[in-house]
């Protein structure tokens, strides 16, 4: 046989195996679908749908930003001891979870926007205190640059501030955001799921069924890539903004360590050091004159995983102090 010929028979042969994965792909979307429906409610923002979830009862509500491939039903631990106490929501940005899917660029103004829309068109009346994970940092931190009169207060957990912008939009090059940008149809032809980066399978039960069904699609590792692209336009929407407010009531939170930054198999300290995040959240926190950082002794990258009470008494806190405010201006009226 010519090597023409066994090139040919093996690319037919990789294809129709790639035919048969995206098929059973595309059979298990469907089969997870009817298994976990959207527990919440689905808000159209303008032409798309944002989940959204609300437990709990009292002002001023927490909104929970989630981390990249966090959602509607991240920190379930936190935002349930914070419920007994206050109203907390919580969402799938555009992509994630059970929202719809977004543009193929996407900046932390967009996002912003989002949220921005999503509370107001759900009533979720301000002030907010913000409660942001991971790369949800840059979301937050922007909407309370934009809208300063809309928050009570903001917890960083292990979050993402614009100060590391300018460090990190130089790792992401072009070769890297192609790499991360093939991703999408990798996940369309069942290929992550056979991979299986975040090691979701290797447990069984409900909630590790749920992850696998909702972050192993398309939509999710799209709006990553879509992240990555509109990298360039973060940074120019931060330097646009104005500064935070210098008295917004705020904490940041640290992990003592990068475990967990990055899917098992890759290593955050060639990206970023834990010294070099706790000089960012360190910095950030001093932006505020109420402002305070704390590490947390033990605590992976999702500290709201591993450390939930630590979570919620930093949310805690300001929602009493949010409401102390509240009751001298009540009392000065």
């Amino acid at each position: 046989m010519r090597p023409q010929h066994v090139l040919l028979a093996l690319a037919g042969l990789i294809g129709a195996a790639l035919g048969v994965c995206a098929v059973r792909q595309s059979q298990s979307v469907r089969r997870e679908a009817s298994l976990f429906p959207a527990p919440g409610r689905l808000v159209d923002i303008g032409g798309r749908r944002l989940h959204l979830i609300c437990i709990g009862e009292g002002e001023p509500t927490v909104v929970f930003e989630p981390s990249g491939f966090g959602g509607a039903l991240s920190s379930s631990a936190a935002r349930t001891e914070i419920s007994a106490r206050s109203r907390v929501c919580s969402y799938d940005r555009m992509g994630t979870g059970w929202s719809d899917a977004g543009p193929a660029v996407i900046s932390a103004g967009e996002l912003a926007g989002d949220l921005d829309h999503l509370l107001t068109l759900a009533e979720i009346e301000p002030p907010h205190i913000l409660v942001a994970a991971s790369i949800g940092g840059l979301t937050a931190e922007l909407f309370a640059r934009r809208y300063p009169e809309r928050v009570a207060g903001l917890v960083f957990v292990d979050a993402a501030t614009s100060g590391a912008i300018d460090r990190l939009v130089p790792e992401v090059t072009w070769m890297r955001t192609q790499l991360i940008c093939l991703a999408p149809l990798a996940a369309r032809v069942g290929l992550v799921r056979l991979i299986d980066p975040l090691r979701l399978q290797g447990n069984s039960g409900e909630d590790q069924a749920r992850g696998v069904a909702l972050i192993y699609r398309p939509e999710p590792i799209a709006t990553l890539c879509g992240i990555v692209r509109g990298a360039a336009a973060t940074a120019a929407e931060f330097r646009a903004a104005g500064p935070l407010a210098t008295d917004v009531p705020l904490i940041v939170l640290s992990a003592d360590s990068n475990k967990g930054l990055l899917p098992p198999g890759f290593s955050a300290d060639r990206f970023i050091s834990v010294a070099e995040r706790h000089a960012f959240h360190e910095a950030f926190s001093r932006r505020s004159s109420q402002g305070r950082w704390q590490i947390v002794p033990g605590s992976t990258h999702l500290i709201a995983s591993s450390h939930p009470h630590v979570v919620a008494g930093a949310v805690l806190e300001l929602v009493a102090a949010a409401r102390r405010r509240q009751a001298s201006i009540a009392g000065g009226s």
